[in-house]
């Protein structure tokens, strides 16, 4: 989930709306997959993943649909249908989101630097990801202090291109490993039943997207269409997902890593795609925390600022006069940063444990965003809608909740 479109409300085509939802959701979370399949089983993940994008698609809808009666941004409407616990729900399970995909890319950088490191030098030398990690927070320290995303639009255009090419290679280079090797894996299994709640929450972290959908509704010159175009995306966004997971998975079995790159041949196109990864992060990484900054500003500075439209600034303090914007923006730096440390001091503690990273980061950050919160505001917002739409909402709250705690549970064990 990104900062928001790059177009001005009511001015977005069909098509750039369309290109624009479709660059949003397929990221490199897709390179997860692959091992995701392993962890649930092949049958079992195909199913799911499908199962998971109706279900997602339907919950963007329910948003969609309840925006319409209720205009505002994801936490507005909250505040406008609950009042402000909920708003600050909404706020806190954005932050957290962004926050655990921040750490999820700054441990996957790091560990594709590393392996890039080690295949130039042919093993003569072996870096750490704790390495690159603090090499990470050199960069991005004082690229977090940029306030106009618009100055990453271009890296971030290269790095959805630099995606897209690792994504054709990988495929390319699955199929040709299961040519070579005379057809699939031999350990290709159906359902495996001690891990599936990993591939549960990394489908999830895969797939959320849901904070764009109201600012690319209100982008969209026909809004009346926009329905039919969030649904084309996610039926080609999850076609993709398909493809690359399974015939990574079909290819490499049980032996697929974790971050799937790391299955190509010693070669240098693979180091070229490493290179070309790192590059798509690291310099699109401030777009990718922006959510969880601007949520931390509205916690601790919307008192004394004016970024909250629901909130007037007030003096922070009697006889005080409002702070300076000079002074606000150093502060505002400090907190920043402080995000920053703390993304990294995650990213070195879940070094070996990228999966399961990112499995929580997609139960306990993105199944609220996703189900939870659509639902409730849906029914709150409708309160004459049918029968049928009530058990629909109630089904998505209740099990929203209870998958968030079983599969954040579950990986935790695991």
């Amino acid at each position: 989930m990104g900062a928001g479109p790059a177009i001005q409300k009511g001015t977005g085509s069909s098509g750039r709306v369309f290109l624009l939802l479709l660059k949003s959701f397929i990221g490199t979370g897709v390179l997860f997959l692959s091992s995701a399949f392993r962890d649930g089983g092949f049958a079992f993940s195909v199913a799911m993943l499908l199962l998971l994008a109706i279900l997602i698609t339907v919950g963007m809808m329910l948003l969609v649909w309840t925006s319409e009666v209720v205009p505002g941004s994801f936490e507005q409407i909250g505040d406008r249908l609950f009042g402000k616990p909920a708003r600050w729900l909404v706020l806190a399970s954005v932050g957290i989101s962004q926050f655990g995909f921040g750490c999820a890319y700054c441990l996957f950088v790091a560990k594709n630097a590393s392996e890039l490191v080690r295949r130039v030098s042919n093993d003569a030398v072996l870096l750490g990801p704790w390495v690159f990690i603090l090499i990470q927070m050199g960069i991005y320290l004082p690229l977090v202090t940029v306030r106009r995303m618009e100055n990453f639009a271009i890296l971030s255009i290269m790095g959805n291109a630099f995606v897209l090419f690792g994504l054709g290679v990988v495929s390319v280079a699955a199929i040709s490993h299961m040519v070579s090797a005379g057809g699939v894996a031999k350990d290709i299994v159906m359902l495996n039943a001690d891990r599936f709640p990993l591939f549960i929450g990394t489908s999830i972290y895969t797939f959320e997207g849901i904070g764009l959908v109201i600012p690319m509704k209100e982008a969209c010159k026909e809004p009346k269409k926009f329905g039919m175009i969030l649904c084309v995306a996610m039926v080609i966004t999850t076609a993709i997902y398909v493809f690359v997971a399974a015939v990574g998975y079909l290819s490499w079995g049980a032996e697929v890593q974790t971050i799937v790159l790391f299955n190509l041949d010693q070669n240098a196109l693979s180091s070229t795609i490493y290179a070309l990864y790192i590059w798509a992060i690291v310099f699109t990484f401030p777009i990718t925390v922006t959510p969880t900054m601007q949520c931390l500003d509205k916690v601790l500075f919307s008192s004394v600022l004016d970024i909250d439209p629901d909130v007037k600034p007030v003096k922070p303090a009697s006889g005080m006069a409002l702070w300076s914007p000079r002074k606000l923006f150093w502060i505002q730096n400090v907190s920043r940063w402080a995000v920053v440390v703390c993304i990294g001091m995650v990213a070195y503690f879940a070094a070996d444990a990228l999966d399961k990273l990112v499995s929580i980061v997609g139960s306990f950050g993105c199944v609220p965003l996703s189900f939870c919160y659509p639902a409730a505001f849906h029914l709150r917002a409708f309160p004459n809608q049918g029968l049928g739409w009530k058990l629909l909402d109630w089904a998505f709250i209740v099990v929203g909740f209870g998958a968030m705690l079983f599969v954040t549970i579950q990986t935790f064990r695991s």
